[in-house]
């Protein structure tokens, strides 16, 4: 009977492999049906494109190398388990060991499978193309990694035909060194819109209010972070692993004089757009010393040799933002609760006599962030993540408010994320760690194996982010400048 187990079991195998073969096929970049593709399935396919990529490439760290550690668990303890029930009925309580010891072998065989032929690296292309479709697609659409759940934006047939166009394969990027040298003819240059429509909301009437700007800040993302997960699982027979990748990111030499320069030139374009469609801004310190404020404790954004961060995370991923300011205009101090309730008294009296102050604020990111979030693994045999380099506009942490008012609480705030196109920067792997190729971790999870437990596989990754320092200050300008222009829209109605 044991043996006639056994024939099933392989009969199994030989049938999941003839699966496999069949499922083998050439993949397309864009394939039919793309155009109906919820969020939730674009974000499902991805991860299992992920494991394609992983097995084409089993060194590549940036992008699910946990998935395959995964399904390599299950697949040794299946063998093992297998030919214990088979040995086990002739040898007792050896024929049990035997099964397990079976099944670690089971693994690693597995596992040394899993070494790319050049089939498995021509189909991990197809993948690596066919998901930088879907990453398109999940950005135009509006989805959000945290939420599968969010049904995004619909496209219309135009903007899907635009989307799905073959690519040209761009030229290789001429890093020239982020500095204040490099950026110069980028400041010199009237900033140009890149006529990017913002997501702004809310309401913000000043009509009849005399006010004064209390400050423009610009968050510049220089770190952050992308991680996944799946938890373990176990069912009546069968063991699943956890799964953990980290993909971490950094400019590894800030230049705050160069970013301080592209603060000022913002603000010098602000500061035009808003005289040219109102006639002059206040004067800040004449403004505060005839009527106070409501908000009095200010300090020092960031300077060269003292810089100020703040961090911002959504779950799965994480960025950290260097805090800039106009030369010579400090920011307002914040608590756990932003600014606070302020001077109360003051603000009654400025709702009276119609006086307000206006916060400006805005994001400039150099990352796009992918993550698959986190499972069961009895559910998602793996877990991924990805950073690399794209720009975009969006509201500043934490939630968004890129135009605050001190006395009437009124606030605008930027749904979306507004992508910036061009090239800019290039994220180079620079470290990390992977259980995979660690002997300890290879070991630990051989134990596990030995133990009938589906060991764990988790990865890290490391990189470095190379600046183009024209392109950098060119395109953080047309963004600002659409800002610009659109936050003086809500302000001179």
């Amino acid at each position: 009977m044991h043996n006639r187990f056994l024939c099933r079991t392989l009969a199994g195998a030989a049938l999941a492999a003839s699966a496999g073969i069949a499922l083998a096929q050439d993949i397309a970049r864009v394939m039919p049906g793309d155009d109906t593709l919820s969020c939730g399935q674009i974000q499902a396919e991805q991860v299992s494109l992920d494991e394609i990529i992983a097995a084409g490439d089993p060194q590549s760290g940036a992008v699910g190398k946990a998935a395959a550690g995964s399904a390599a668990n299950v697949g040794g303890q299946v063998a093992g388990s297998a030919v214990a029930q088979s040995v086990g009925g002739l040898f007792g309580a050896f024929g049990s060991v035997v099964g397990k010891v079976t099944g670690a072998v089971a693994q690693q065989a597995t596992q040394e499978q899993m070494a790319p032929d050049a089939a498995a690296v021509e189909r991990a292309g197809q993948a690596q193309a066919r998901k930088a479709f879907l990453s398109k697609l999940s950005v135009a659409r509006d989805c959000r990694g945290d939420d599968p759940s969010h049904a995004g934006a619909p496209l219309s047939a135009a903007q899907f035909a635009a989307l799905s166009a073959e690519p040209t394969p761009p030229a290789e990027l001429a890093m020239t060194p982020f500095s204040l040298a490099s950026i110069q003819p980028a400041l010199d240059a009237a900033p140009t819109p890149t006529g990017k429509s913002l997501p702004l909301e809310g309401k913000f009437d000043l009509a009849g209010k005399r006010f004064y700007i209390a400050e423009y800040l610009v968050y510049f993302d220089v770190s952050g972070e992308a991680n996944a997960s799946t938890r373990a699982g176990y069912l009546p027979g069968r063991d699943y692993g956890s799964t953990h990748v980290r993909v971490k990111y950094q400019i590894p030499d800030l230049d705050i004089a160069a970013l301080q320069a592209i603060t000022d030139r913002a603000w010098q374009d602000f500061k035009t757009r808003f005289e040219a469609a109102s006639g002059s801004l206040e004067n800040r310190d004449d403004f505060i010393a005839r009527n106070g404020v409501i908000y009095g404790d200010y300090e020092n954004a960031s300077q060269p040799g003292a810089p100020v961060f703040v961090e911002h995370s959504l779950g799965y991923t994480e960025r950290k933002y260097l805090v800039m300011s106009p030369t010579g205009m400090q920011r307002l101090s914040r608590g756990f609760a932003g600014l606070g309730a302020g001077n109360m008294g003051k603000r009654m009296d400025w709702v009276k006599s119609d006086l307000e102050a206006v916060s400006v604020a805005v994001s400039i990111n150099i990352s796009a962030l992918e993550s698959s979030g986190s499972g069961s693994s009895i559910l998602n045999r793996g877990s991924s993540a990805n950073a690399s380099a794209a720009m975009s506009i969006s509201g500043p942490p934490p939630d968004g408010g890129v135009l605050v008012s001190h006395a009437n609480s009124m606030r605008v705030r930027m749904g979306e994320p507004v992508a910036i196109d061009g090239e800019f920067a290039r994220f180079r792997e620079t470290g990390g760690w992977d259980s995979r190729s660690d002997g300890v971790a290879i070991a630990v999870n051989a134990l596990s194996n030995l133990a009938g437990r589906a060991g764990n596989n988790s990865s890290r990754v490391e990189m470095a982010v190379d600046i183009d320092g024209p392109a950098m200050a060119r395109m953080s300008l047309s963004a600002l400048a659409d800002f610009n222009l659109a936050v003086t829209r809500h302000l001179v109605r």
